[in-house]
């Protein structure tokens, strides 16, 4: 499985452009939106992951390929570049037909999600004690 990734990606994993942009429609911080946005990332990537699984387990091809989708688009979004990537490739198989893959997509997607929770939780924890 190869992950090609593009985006400038920090040490840290996530991409600083993505998450500016985010910081830029709150310049200083007051209506706590990148809080709240990767709150809700945080929420929602860890359903669609469920659902992944459970479309897999189902092998139910076109609902994974949607979610599939879903967490590629909201993954970038917030800077996640690494469970993007993987969601970009788990979307590729299903339209090409490699489901035999899927276990491996599955594996790597649950690893890189973990990652990227601990590393956006890490940047909540920041803005919280910014915010008090």
């Amino acid at each position: 499985m190869r992950l090609s990734l593009q985006k400038k990606v920090t040490n840290m994993g996530l991409d600083q452009n993505a998450l500016g942009e985010l910081r830029a429609l709150d310049p200083d911080g007051s209506a706590g939106l990148l809080e709240q946005i990767i709150a809700s990332y945080l929420s929602d990537a860890a359903n669609l992951i469920q659902q992944i699984a459970s479309a897999s387990a189902a092998h139910d091809i076109a609902t994974l390929q949607r979610h599939a989708h879903s967490l590629k688009s909201t993954s970038l979004t917030v800077g996640a570049v690494r469970v993007g990537a993987v969601a970009r490739e788990l979307e590729t198989a299903c339209k090409t037909g490699a489901i035999d893959v899927l276990p491996l997509f599955l594996t790597a997607l649950s690893a890189e999600y973990a990652a990227a929770e601990r590393l956006l939780q890490a940047e909540r924890n920041t803005l919280q004690s910014q915010a008090a």
